[in-house]
């Protein structure tokens, strides 16, 4: 592991990462039923979804590892980003987690309009009108999405939706 590491390549320990995870997240996953055939239980999703993690952190291994055959590590980037990239990776998780914490209280669609409108106006700026529009088709998609087809209970909020 420690050579794997010297190597200063991110594409290894991401792919590393990703294995890792997809592990951890497939024996979690072997905590709750499977099901039969005819009615698949909750532990089939994750169990998969680890599996495909695996498979494709396996993936990026073998050919980061091919890639790297007598290159040197001139050409090395951070792992975490700096300057303006980090700014923008810290208002993205620091965005997602406030809307976390506020769906409850503002409700699933306010909260989601929001933080769309949010990330398209800091992130990446758009103008208004566009971050509006967009931040509209999302949340009225995910709407019909979850509450209609789906028929799952969405926060309401303060306000009633």
């Amino acid at each position: 592991m420690r050579a794997l590491l010297g190597m200063k390549n991110q594409d290894v320990v991401t792919a590393i990462f990703w294995v890792v995870l997809g592990s951890v997240i497939s024996v979690w996953s072997a905590t709750f039923p499977f099901g039969t055939r005819e009615a698949l239980g909750p532990g089939i999703l994750p169990f998969g979804s680890g599996l495909v993690l695996i498979f494709l952190g396996g993936i990026l291994f073998f050919q980061s590892r091919k890639q790297n055959e007598g290159k040197t590590t001139e050409g090395f980037v951070p792992l975490v980003p700096r300057g303006k990239a980090f700014n923008r990776t810290a208002l993205s998780l620091g965005s997602m987690f406030l809307s976390a914490v506020l769906l409850e209280s503002l409700g699933f669609v306010l909260t989601v309009f929001c933080l769309v409108l949010f990330l398209m106006r800091a992130i990446q700026p758009q103008k208004w009108r566009v971050s509006i529009f967009y931040s509209l088709v999302f949340t009225l998609g995910s709407y019909i999405v979850f509450q209609v087809l789906l028929k799952t209970t969405l926060p309401r909020g303060f306000i009633g939706f």
